[in-house]
Parts: structure tokens; C-alpha cells; sequence
């Protein structure tokens, strides 16, 4: 079983220079669960069994009264809502898990999640008619998922799971097919394909978390080759079906060498791949959390902000929105901060509305997703309000069915002009943080990058009064707010707000962007800056300066750990460049970074992303 990694036309020295990984600051994903988004089967179709829910009877109820069953979402669903999911705003859209599972129920749960997985080279046969094989190059409906997605300019984020397969159903448990033939069985492991430990009970310890198992799931033993082999055979076919993110499962669980293994064959194939991995209940200040951000080749889901703005909603920890700004002041140990995937809930915990059951608090909380860095993720529903409070909306509750598809609703509406404004403004995906008023109740923050300006003010206690101190560009500026309509002029450099209770302000200024024939993102990571330093990118081509300092190309603040610019090429599109970032002070000499010059080669049009690590002396 060997890997062919496709080159495109390039040889591979070529091709890793040319192609980088798909620009993901700039898009807002969408996760379902399949299995409870929309049910296409016509009556017609339920009489006729066209649509037979798989090879057991009972795991399925069209009721939707028993939570652990099959309720009848399918891919054919999904088509029929690609037309709301583009009026919407969505850009991405990730999906849980489509693998064959294994087709049983566990006491009274059935794996309509996705995450017992049966054989990774097939599509779960209860999400396609039944006629329909369910091998991924013979599957119509898959195709014609992945165009019209693709045609509404949606993309694709496969949910996978690396770390697993199946717990004990009913004395079956981790039999692994490959492509329908058997591959592995838990139960008779002559090739080692799994771990077989005890259950994990304490979670901090390394080894436990690594080879311990997880509610009883079988646990794959990534030390065996083939099981390497395998797993990433599986992903690549579905690359090939036209997958363009992959969303990782239970990463925590798995040691950074496999990670680091897997994103590097996967981007070897695919080289514009963009990763993000589960790493559960992360926070910052966890350096664990920190070294599968900033070493395992991926993206990780943002926990830590997830659970900021969940507590200052609904005061189950104390501090209100300084929650939410305390935890932003650890964004410099992340490499790529701004790549994180944000969140305010998802399938593994209750809905926020359960923890807060206000709309207006879920407004508020939507408007801080998308308004702060990071790569806003909706979890479906949630503009329609989605929500069952039964036994607290935990685990299964968090996972009603989707029954209103209004485009009217102030949701709607809202997510609409938020997803809008974010991809006019540059400000709310590349830009800096800066915090501008901060108490319990009110906080108010000011996104910038370039000539692009975001100012938000939220306010979730009685109705307030507040002055804002703007910096220099904007004291002269008109600001316009997208959510009220309302004109401010600053006087003195200071705006006057009158924030009513429940009330948000977002007043957005998109500037000019970069433009060329060629433009080329480049991030710096890993250097700390102090106030009154800089960064300057310098090259061997016109567009970096030809080496010189006092031409070089200046870079944008992020925060004291990374800075960022957009540089248009013209001249050298085409071309192999070198370059490498030069940090300025106030009153110390310029300091060089301590390597010979990066190289790159450009493209000939479009656009393309580099991201890079400081080169300490």
C-alpha cells in the first residue's frame, strides 16, 4: 500500500516552492451534523424504500423522539440547502463525519456522529439511497455534493478521525475494513493495528492520554506502520474526491510526531490543505495545548475563547467580558493566533443558549465571534435559534433536528451582514486587537490593519454612557455603524456612545486592499516585539527593496508575536525569490535574522501565503 502523491504537472522540488496552503483567515465555516440537517427523502420515496436506512433495522426514527437513533439526514439534504447555506454568507462547510460506521446501536445509541468508524475508504450508506454503492468513486451523490458546493464557491472540511474506530457493540468491537476488505479487528489483533490498554482515568498524564483509551473506543497503535499507511491512504482518496480542509478528531490523543507525520504527507499531496485539529478543552496557558498549536502542522478549535465568552455570558465564572480580554492577552504563544478556529459551541457541549438563555446574549456572543481574530466557526441552527433544553441540551440534546429555514430571522439576518462585513474587512481577519473600554458589562475593541478599521462595542448590563479614546487615524473619520445605521463624528479625537442595555455598536471602515498581479501574505512568528520596534521585509527583488533597508517592505502589528503584510508583485511574478525579515528599533541597530535568505518562488497570478518563524542568533 504506497502513497502516490500527485504533483500537478510540477516536479516536487517545484511544486512545494510554488503551491501554500489555501488562505483560511478569510472564510466562515459552517458545521452539520449530517444526520440532523434536512431529511430530502420524499414520502413517495419512504413508501417505495428507496431511501432504506442501511442493513439493521431500528437504528432509524422518523419521529425524532429517540435521541441516539438516525433521524434521516442525508447528503442529498445538504444539496437541496446549498442555495441557503450561499444566502447565508458560508463559505466553508464542515461536515461530521462521513465513513461507513458500524451499523449497530450501543445500548440505545446508534453512531449517527460519525465516530465509529467502519472503513475509512466508504460512505456511511444510511446518508445515500439505497440503490446507491457507497464506495467513494462510485458514489453520484458525493460527486454532486462536492460540485455544487464547489459551484456555489463553498468549500469542503472533512471531519476525520485518526486516533479511533469502534467500541464494544454488542462484542464487536475495532473491526477496521479497507475498502470492504477486512483490514483489522480489536478483538484479534494479530497486526497490532491498536493499543490495548486500560481506560484513560487520569487526564494529565502524557502516557495515559497517548495510549489509554477513550470511553472504551479502540485505540489505533500509530507506532504501526501500516496502520500508518492505511489511515492516510483513506484520507487522500477522499482529497482527491475534491476535500479542501480537513477537521481533525481527538488530537490531544495522538503524539505530535504522528501529526506532524500526517500533516506533512497530506500537504505533500495536497499542498494548499488547510488543517485544524480538536484538541479538547485547550487553553493558552497550557503549554501541552500551545506545542499541538504551534507543532503539529495544523490549526487547532479555540477552547480557550469558546469558554471565555460562554462564562461572560452567562456568569458562570466571574469577570464578564475581562474574560474574554484576559485571554487574548496569551495569543503571542500561538504561532498562527490568527488561524484559530472559533466557536461559541458545538456538538460536545451544550448549545449556548442552554448555558444562556437569551437571544439577544446569543446576538451579542456572535457578533465577538466574528469580530475577533481567528476563523469563525457556526455550529448549524444557530441562526435559527437552535436549541433543546431537555436535562440541560447536553449530549444528545445538543443535536435537534433542523426544522426552520427561515432567511427572514434576525439570526439570519445578523450572521448575514456579519459574514458580509468580515470579508470586505480586512481588519476582522488579518488586523491587530486593540482594547479601547473594558468593564464586566461593556467592551469595546478596535480591529485595524493597513488603512481597514473595525470598532465594536458591546454593552450586557443596563444602559451606559461611554467615551472612546480613538487613535490618530480615526480622529477625524465619520464612523458608520452596520448594526444601527447610525453617523458619529469624533470630536477631539473622543466619541460619545450611549450604549443601551443589550446593545452593540460595529462601526467598519474597509480601505484599500493590496493589489497585483501576484500578492503574496507573509506572516512572521516567534519574535516578540516592544513597543516602538517594526518589522521589514527584505528581498533580492524590486517589490522587497533589492536589499535595501530603506526600501524594504514594512509589515503590519498583530500582536507582540506576529506581524503580517500583503506585498503585490509585478515585476518578479514568476520568479525564485530570497528574503528574510529584519527587526528595527528606535535607538538600537537593525537586527537581521541570523540564517541565509529564505527563497520562494512565485506564482505567476493570483494569490499565494507564506508563513515563517523568526531565525534567532
Amino acid at each position: 500500500m504506497n502513497l502516490q502523491f500527485s504533483t500537478s504537472g510540477l516536479d516536487q522540488t517545484t511544486r512545494g516552492l510554488f503551491i501554500t496552503e489555501r488562505e483560511f483567515r478569510e472564510e466562515v465555516i459552517y458545521f452539520l451534523i449530517v444526520d440532523r440537517f434536512y431529511d430530502a427523502t420524499s414520502d413517495e420515496e419512504e413508501r417505495q424504500g428507496v431511501w432504506d436506512r442501511g442493513s439493521k433495522q431500528g437504528l432509524y426514527d422518523k419521529t425524532w423522539t429517540q435521541w441516539g437513533k438516525y433521524w434521516g439526514g442525508n447528503l442529498k439534504g445538504i444539496i437541496e440547502k446549498i442555495p441557503y447555506l450561499k444566502q447565508l454568507g458560508i463559505t466553508a462547510v464542515w461536515l461530521s463525519p462521513l465513513f461507513e460506521q458500524v451499523d449497530d446501536m450501543q445500548f440505545d445509541r446508534a453512531p449517527m456522529h460519525g465516530y465509529w468508524t467502519k472503513d475509512f475508504k466508504r460512505i456511511n450508506p444510511r446518508f445515500l439511497p439505497t440503490d446507491e454503492p457507497n464506495s467513494l468513486h462510485n458514489s453520484s451523490t458525493l460527486c454532486q455534493l462536492v460540485d455544487a458546493l464547489h459551484a456555489n464557491d463553498i468549500k469542503l472540511v472533512l471531519d476525520v478521525v485518526c486516533n479511533h474506530s469502534s467500541p464494544d457493540v454488542n462484542g464487536s468491537k475495532g473491526i477496521v475494513f479497507d475498502d470492504g476488505n477486512l483490514l483489522c479487528d480489536f478483538n484479534n489483533d494479530v497486526s497490532g493495528f491498536y493499543h490495548h490498554n486500560a481506560e484513560i482515568t487520569d487526564w494529565e498524564d502524557e502516557y495515559q492520554l497517548i495510549n489509554g483509551e477513550m470511553c472504551g473506543l479502540a485505540t489505533f497503535n500509530e507506532r504501526n506502520p501500516e496502520y500508518r499507511k492505511y489511515i492516510k491512504s483513506a484520507i487522500i482518496e477522499w482529497l482527491d474526491l475534491g476535500v479542501d480542509a480537513l477537521r481533525i478528531d481527538t488530537i490531544k490523543h495522538m503524539p505530535i510526531w504522528f501529526w506532524q507525520e500526517f500533516t506533512a504527507d497530506m500537504k505533500a499531496y495536497k499542498p494548499e490543505l488547510f488543517l485544524f485539529g480538536e484538541y479538547g478543552f485547550g487553553k493558552p496557558w497550557e503549554q501541552r495545548t500551545v506545542d499541538y498549536a504551534n507543532q503539529s502542522g495544523m490549526s487547532i478549535l479555540d477552547f480557550g475563547l469558546c469558554d471565555a465568552i460562554r462564562f461572560a455570558f452567562s456568569g458562570q465564572e466571574p469577570g464578564g467580558f475581562q474574560l474574554i480580554e484576559t485571554l487574548l492577552t496569551y495569543d503571542h504563544v500561538y504561532h498562527r493566533a490568527n488561524e484559530l478556529v472559533t466557536f461559541i459551541d458545538n456538538h460536545d457541549m451544550p448549545r449556548f443558549l442552554s448555558v444562556c438563555d437569551d437571544e439577544r446574549s446569543l446576538e451579542q456572543a456572535l457578533i465577538l465571534l466574528f469580530c475577533l481574530r481567528g476563523v469563525p466557526c457556526i455550529f448549524y441552527g444557530t441562526e435559527q435559534y437552535l436549541v433543546n433544553q431537555t436535562d440541560g441540551g447536553g449530549d444528545p440534546y445538543n443535536r435537534p433536528m433542523m426544522e426552520s429555514w427561515d432567511i427572514t430571522s434576525s439570526g439570519f439576518s445578523l450572521i448575514q451582514k456579519l459574514i458580509s462585513t468580515r470579508r470586505s474587512n480586512q481588519a476582522l481577519t488579518f488586523g491587530s486587537h486593540r482594547q479601547l473600554y473594558l468593564s464586566e458589562n461593556i467592551y469595546a475593541f478596535l480591529r485595524s490593519y493597513r488603512d481597514s478599521f473595525a470598532l465594536c462595542v458591546l454593552n450586557k448590563g443596563p444602559q451606559t454612557n461611554i467615551v472612546l479614546d480613538l487613535p490618530g487615524p480615526l480622529r477625524s473619520k465619520q464612523l458608520s455603524c452596520i448594526l444601527t445605521n447610525e453617523q458619529l463624528f469624533a470630536v477631539d479625537g473622543k466619541i460619545h456612545l450611549n450604549v443601551p442595555s443589550a446593545g452593540a455598536y460595529l462601526f467598519s471602515s474597509a480601505g484599500q486592499r493590496v493589489d497585483g498581479t501576484l500578492v503574496v501574505t507573509f506572516q512572521l512568528n516567534g519574535l516578540e516585539t516592544l513597543p516602538g520596534q517594526s518589522v521589514i521585509l527584505l528581498g533580492d527583488c524590486p517589490e522587497l527593496g533589492i536589499w535595501d533597508l530603506d526600501c524594504g517592505y514594512g509589515m503590519e502589528y498583530v500582536n507582540q508575536n506576529t506581524w503580517i503584510c500583503e506585498v503585490a508583485f509585478n515585476a518578479s511574478v514568476g520568479q525564485q525569490i530570497q528574503f528574510k525579515f529584519v527587526l528595527i528599533g528606535d535607538s538600537v541597530d537593525p537586527a537581521y535574522e541570523a540564517i541565509l535568505p529564505r527563497r520562494f518562488l512565485l506564482g505567476s497570478s493570483g494569490r499565494q501565503k507564506v508563513d515563517a518563524l523568526w531565525s534567532f542568533r
